[in-house]
């Protein structure tokens, strides 16, 4: 009986992690997409679509805020008592600019357990129709995790989280993931 119930836990606690995961997608998603909104509109005129970068990391807080109830520390969402996460999220981020959306890029970050940094940015050569967008995230551990790439179709702005929480029940292992948005400016 008590196997039955341990089990019981762990598909739960599972669960749980998995809604975590694709809430905080769609959050990620939702700020991401208002956040590339910030263009520098002396360039627009000239025809070029760059991110003001400063403007944009505003707009994706706000909506952080308003929508997941996350608050910016530097490199870090801190979660409120309504927000779907208890442990505070590192995040990192990466602008794909307009003279370079084009070329394949692999993104390598590193994750100590309390932030998520930029180790290394290679890119690769050019694709017509834009280039391949590979992330990996080294964990503590030293486990890399990629993540499902992604072709850009124009200027784009990444960002990665990396959520590392505790679980419900202090027995069970901790939900450690990678989510990744990737937007591309609008116009």
């Amino acid at each position: 009986m008590l196997f039955f119930l341990l089990v019981g836990m762990f598909i739960v606690d599972a669960d749980i992690a998995m809604q975590k995961k694709t809430e905080l997608k769609i959050l990620l998603e939702l700020s991401n997409h208002h956040a590339t909104f910030a263009v520098d509109p002396v360039l627009k005129t000239e025809g070029v679509i760059d991110l003001l970068e400063n403007e944009a990391l505003e707009r994706f807080d706000d909506r952080m805020y308003e929508n997941g109830g996350y608050r910016r520390e530097q490199a870090m969402f801190v979660p409120q008592a309504d927000s779907v996460t208890t442990d505070p999220i590192p995040f990192s981020r990466y602008y794909v600019d307009f003279r370079s959306w084009r070329n394949d890029l692999q993104l390598r970050l590193q994750y100590n357990g309390t932030t998520l940094v930029t180790e290394r940015a290679t890119k690769g050569p050019a694709r017509p129709g834009g280039g391949m967008l590979q992330i990996t995230v080294v964990t503590e551990r030293g486990e890399e995790l990629q993540l499902a790439p992604k072709t850009m179709v124009g200027p784009s702005h990444v960002v990665v989280a990396y959520i590392d929480e505790r679980p419900f029940l202090p027995i069970l292992p901790s939900h450690s993931f990678p989510v990744v948005s990737v937007e591309e400016l609008k116009d």
